[in-house]
């Protein structure tokens, strides 16, 4: 069927994708994408109890664009989730299609990275993927909640740019 929505979000998979999003958009499964998340054994499993009866395969960035193919020729619907937009930026480097639609849910502070709104916090890898999907055709809209107004990477960009600019 389809993907139905491809998604960054830090935290992956808990109660707003599993119960919000899902009301929105059709799922049957979560396609999780992440050298990170797989290696880390205890968040896969955390995963897996947090999507509930829904089904996770967890892949490596490698083996993303792969099982993107196979999600998008399936007769199910799944979501497509990272903590990282390198990541969508590398999958899309490597062939993968998703779409043309990329939701961008919490991406909260950490070392190095600007808090632009809240819950979003960028640093210049993340600006560099954001921009890299854009220019290649990606519409990026920030969103955490369905019913939340959706802000374009155009409108977050400019108000990073403000902020580096003032830091600097």
């Amino acid at each position: 069927m389809a993907i139905t929505l491809a998604r960054v979000d830090d935290r992956v998979i808990h109660g707003q994708t599993t119960t919000r999003w899902s009301k929105e958009r059709p799922i049957d499964g979560f396609l999780v994408v992440g050298d990170k998340i797989i290696h880390d054994k205890l968040r896969t499993k955390v995963l897996k109890a947090a999507a509930g009866n829904l089904k996770v395969g967890i892949f490596s960035d490698d083996k993303g664009p792969e099982i993107i193919k196979k999600g998008v020729q399936s007769h199910k619907n799944f979501f497509l989730i990272s903590n990282s937009p390198q990541t969508f930026a590398k999958l899309l480097q490597n062939g993968a299609d998703w779409g043309n639609e990329l939701n961008v849910g919490p991406m909260n502070t950490r070392e190095g990275a600007i808090v632009v709104e809240r819950t979003l916090a960028l640093d210049d890898k993340d600006y560099e993927a954001f921009d890299y999907m854009y220019n290649h055709g990606i519409n990026i809209s920030f969103q955490l909640i369905p019913d939340e107004k959706k802000k374009t990477w155009p409108e977050v960009r400019k108000h990073y740019d403000e902020l580096k600019a003032k830091e600097g």
